[in-house]
């Protein structure tokens, strides 16, 4: 009974399916990692064909974030802009501020060419009423009126045909006052003694004088600087031929030589302050500064002389003493002066614009409706 029991159970249990052995957990991640993307499926426990195919991977889809942070506007409609204006017509604009001061640079010697040839006018009055004898005072004083208006008139004429800037008026000015010195220092040597001969040779130099002045400074365009410049060599030349002719009088009169003397110096001063002037580059200020110590310097060898000498010497002696000292110290203080103002800047015409100095920009409007700026000046 016991070996048929026995052989029913085995029968039994042969007949019913066995259960698949469980995998290990560590083997089945293996295998999720060893075949990624494909999706599970259960299997049957013999691995049949009726198993689930593995699926492609799709890719994946980004969808764009919804807009919630404000809410949609409408659409609205543009605007329509207005027709264009018409420009309105181009004012003009005032000359710069740089071009009206160089107007005035080079008409800023006219009043001093008018009253030039004002005096010379007054000459030449003075000449026709000790010419004519005239007695009669109503007509000298409109005479002497004629001769002003007239000498007015001519400069006045004249400042307006041609620039004239202090340069050119300050060598006017020079011509006029070394003509009529030369003229003066003429008077001795010709015995023109007459007031009529004397006012001849004072308006003949003062007008010889004037027109050479205007015409040089015309021609050189000297600056202020380089004309006052030409004044201190006269100053130097006459002066020089003055304490010479002193120093070399032995009569103790001033005649006919000394005289010469005194024009030749003072007129070769002149030629060479002429000939030197355009080559410097002295401003106003080095030039009246070189002059004050040229005056110094008279003043110092002046009184030097005044402690040298002795009053037990001759006048003779002691004039050429004083001369002398005189002479030297001009001179000196010449040089000095030079020295002393080397440092100093030189005319405006002579030194170089600074980049990006002196520039003008003003607005500016064509005919036809341009608008933009314009610009002038060094860079």
């Amino acid at each position: 009974m016991r070996i048929v029991t026995l052989l029913v159970s085995a029968i039994v249990s042969g007949c019913l399916p066995r259960p698949a052995p469980a995998m290990p957990e560590a083997n089945a991640t293996a295998t999720q990692q060893a075949a990624p993307g494909v999706a599970s499926s259960p299997t049957s426990s013999a691995g049949a064909p009726g198993a689930a195919l593995p699926t492609p991977q799709q890719p994946p889809t980004y969808d764009p974030p919804l807009q919630t942070s404000s809410p949609v506007q409408p659409y609205a409609a543009p605007q329509l802009y207005p027709a264009p204006q018409p420009y309105p017509a181009p004012q003009p604009y005032p000359a710069p501020a740089g071009a009206a001061a160089s107007l005035r640079q080079r008409h800023g010697g006219d009043p001093e060419v008018i009253v030039d040839f004002t005096v010379l006018g007054a000459l030449t009055a003075a000449e026709v009423l000790a010419r004519k004898d005239v007695t009669d005072g109503s007509a000298g004083t409109f005479l002497l009126f004629a001769g002003l208006a007239g000498g007015g008139a001519a400069g006045w004429l004249l400042t307006e045909a041609y620039p004239t800037d202090p340069g050119a008026a300050h060598a006017t000015t020079l011509g006029l006052l070394v003509g009529a010195a030369n003229g003066a220092l003429l008077i001795e040597p010709t015995h023109w003694n007459d007031a009529d001969q004397a006012f001849g040779l004072l308006l003949l130099g003062s007008a010889v004088g004037t027109a050479g002045g205007f015409l040089y400074g015309q021609t050189a365009d000297l600056t202020s600087g380089q004309s006052t410049f030409v004044g201190n060599l006269a100053l130097l030349g006459s002066a020089t031929a003055a304490f010479t002719a002193i120093a070399g009088s032995r009569d103790g009169r001033f005649g006919d030589w000394e005289d010469g003397a005194l024009a030749l110096g003072l007129d070769a001063g002149v030629l060479g302050g002429a000939l030197l002037a355009p080559s410097i580059d002295w401003s106003p200020r080095r030039s009246k500064a070189v002059l004050a110590a040229t005056a110094v310097g008279a003043l110092v060898g002046g009184l030097v002389s005044s402690l040298v000498t002795r009053p037990n010497q001759s006048d003779s002696t002691n004039g050429d003493l004083v001369a002398g000292c005189m002479t030297g110290g001009m001179w000196g203080g010449f040089g000095v002066g030079i020295l002393m103002t080397q440092g100093n800047e030189p005319d405006v015409r002579f030194s170089r614009p600074t980049p990006g100095s002196a520039v003008t920009v003003v607005p500016f409007a064509g005919d036809r409706g341009q608008v933009g700026m314009m610009a002038a000046g060094s860079w």
